[in-house]
């Protein structure tokens, strides 16, 4: 007997139903952004966002859950040599990733901030950037957060492990070893499931693997790592469900896809690949009312994300021009196109496989075109940036997004190469592979040293973190410091509170030194040695308003980085 679901669902009127709820996710965010100012929207998403995630992340759980039987039998697949290879392979990743790569923040402090957002969300639920926080008898009190204006995905995830383990950051480098494994793991299965070749699968993860700045940065608390991770997982799922119309596979990738476009502020770029994907395979699945009963999930869950793009739209993003303009483009299109082939940080035999894959390979010519746009959006996107090209700072990291569908098109490449050297020069398969796998090898290994070195990259903030960390054990444990980092010493159980309260909030301080018998420091750090005007007026205000007494002092090159004791002037210190 039909259940009333059952019969509403195949109801003829179901689908102006349908459409009409979709129309009402889209009136409840114009309704927020209509009634509320960017500020109130902020307040909001705050405690909204975490709340949102944890949903999101339960129903990927349960998801993953209903596709167990269809996971296990896919397993069985893998109880051979072949699965012990790939599985030797994730372990080779995971290792150099974890231990041959420096373990070391290469974004300040953006990476602090990103752990001190899991740290809130952990032991908070909500979502944001602590100002001025506290511990009494080790329970975290975060007086003042402000809100990020990045997705929270990425700290959502450090949140989870943070929630388990404790607050470590070591934890969420780990998280980070583990997600890169994985997307060496997904640029097998991807190529698998696209050619049923297991060689061009085998050179796949082993060229994602070896990338030098995949192994760099899957050992940061960096965003893009776990961006790249679940851009590839939703276009896995996708490939699954079409494969095999399963609605375990559909009602997965409704749940992974809006996780998936919260982890950096591009990541939705996801959306338009997965949508050239399905015109191009399977466009009936667009006049499925199954299809778009599963989409009203992710549309739900992506409601908190469309407001909070509109929230901190007005963000400077450290630009004082335009963001995103044209005048952008030419610089970063020669920066970001000779990256992948002047083979100085990039190997160019990688890009030259990709080619090779486009041109050469039997894969279809619509998959081709799959990876293609995948590879172009996640390339384009950031020709319009100010902070665009790859070598402005740390921004390399942006081309982390593009190795996924590189990769599959280089193990494909690859793949060609090898049968036509094997159709001119007979030998046994197993030597073309070995070949080829040499030739990939021998290909990365001149970039070691560019993925081993930690870089004079940042090395103002590398050493501030360190001695910072050296500093507070000179400290009494029940103080504060005044830091303009405070989500540093915050993640390090360090009682702490912006700098600019020094001046701003000057009571505050007052009281504070009265609580802490004294013992409030203000922190000499990277930004009081930098040329920025308004960073050094501060440390310069700090001194003229306060006594400071020396505590600890340390130098790197001309930066002098300190620990002060504060005391209110005409008071002995």
């Amino acid at each position: 007997m039909k259940t009333r679901l059952g019969k509403l669902y195949e109801n003829r009127f179901f689908p102006v139903l349908l459409l009409a709820m979709h129309l009402l996710v889209i009136g409840v965010v114009l309704f927020f952004i209509d009634s509320y100012s960017k500020t109130a929207l902020e307040n909001i998403l705050m405690k909204w966002i975490p709340v949102n995630l944890h949903i999101n992340f339960f129903f990927i759980i349960s998801a993953g859950i209903l596709c167990l039987p269809a996971i296990k039998e896919h397993l069985k697949n893998y109880l051979n040599r072949k699965g012990i290879l790939i599985a030797a392979v994730l372990v080779a990743a995971f290792m150099l990733s974890s231990f041959f790569s420096p373990r070391n923040h290469r974004l300040y402090y953006d990476e602090d901030i990103y752990a001190n957002i899991g740290q809130n969300i952990a032991l908070k639920s909500q979502t944001g950037l602590c100002n001025y926080g506290t511990f009494e008898y080790e329970e975290y009190y975060p007086h003042s957060v402000s809100y990020n204006k990045e997705p929270s995905g990425w700290p959502y995830l450090i949140s989870l492990v943070f929630q388990v383990f404790g607050v470590n950051e070591l934890y969420a480098f780990f998280l980070n070893n583990l997600l890169f494994a994985g997307s060496v793991l997904l640029a097998y299965l991807i190529t698998w499931h696209i050619t049923g070749n297991f060689q061009a699968s085998l050179f796949s993860c082993v060229i994602f693997g070896l990338i030098p700045q995949n192994l760099m940065w899957g050992n940061t608390i960096a965003a893009e790592p776990a961006a790249a991770f679940f851009a590839g997982l939703s276009f896995l799922i996708l490939v699954l469900y079409i494969k095999t119309h399963k609605d375990s596979c559909l009602f997965l990738l409704m749940t992974v896809l809006p996780f998936s476009c919260q982890m950096r502020p591009e990541s939705g770029l996801i959306i338009p690949v997965l949508a050239v994907y399905i015109l191009l395979f399977s466009p009936g699945i667009l006049s499925d009312r199954k299809f778009w009963t599963y989409s009203l999930f992710a549309a739900l869950m992506l409601i908190p994300h469309f407001i909070h793009i509109y929230a901190v739209s007005g963000h400077s993003w450290g630009a004082e021009g335009s963001k995103f303009a044209l005048s952008f483009f030419s610089n970063n299109f020669s920066v970001n196109g000779l990256f992948y082939v002047n083979n100085i940080e990039f190997p160019a035999v990688f890009t030259i496989l990709a080619f090779s894959g486009l041109l050469f390979s039997r894969d279809s010519i619509k998959h081709k075109a799959c990876f293609l746009t995948w590879f172009l959006l996640f390339f384009a996107i950031f020709l319009f940036f100010y902070a665009g090209s790859y070598h402005y700072g740390a921004d390399v990291r942006f081309s982390l997004l593009t190795f996924l569908p590189l990769a599959v098109l280089a193990g494909t490449g690859a793949e060609a190469v090898r049968s036509r050297l094997e159709s001119l020069i007979p030998s046994p398969q197993s030597t073309g592979t070995f070949l080829m796998v040499f030739l990939i090898l021998f290909s990365a290994i001149r970039f070691f040293n560019i993925a081993h070195r930690e870089g004079q990259e940042a090395w103002g903030a590398r050493y501030d973190h360190k001695y910072a960390k050296e500093f507070i054990l000179n400290i009494p444990k029940r103080s504060i410091v005044l830091s303009q980092n405070p989500a540093m010493f915050l993640l390090w159980g360090q009682n702490a509170i912006q700098a600019y309260s020094g001046l701003e909030q000057p009571e505050l301080i007052k009281q504070l030194i009265v609580k802490y018998q004294g013992n409030v420091y203000f922190h000499h750090n990277y930004w009081c040695n930098t040329k920025s005007i308004r960073n050094i007026r501060l440390c310069d205000a700090i001194r003229e308003k306060y006594t400071l007494t020396e505590v600890v002092t340390a130098r790197e090159q001309d930066h002098k980085y300190g620990l002060y004791r504060i005391s209110l002037k005409g008071e002995k210190p």
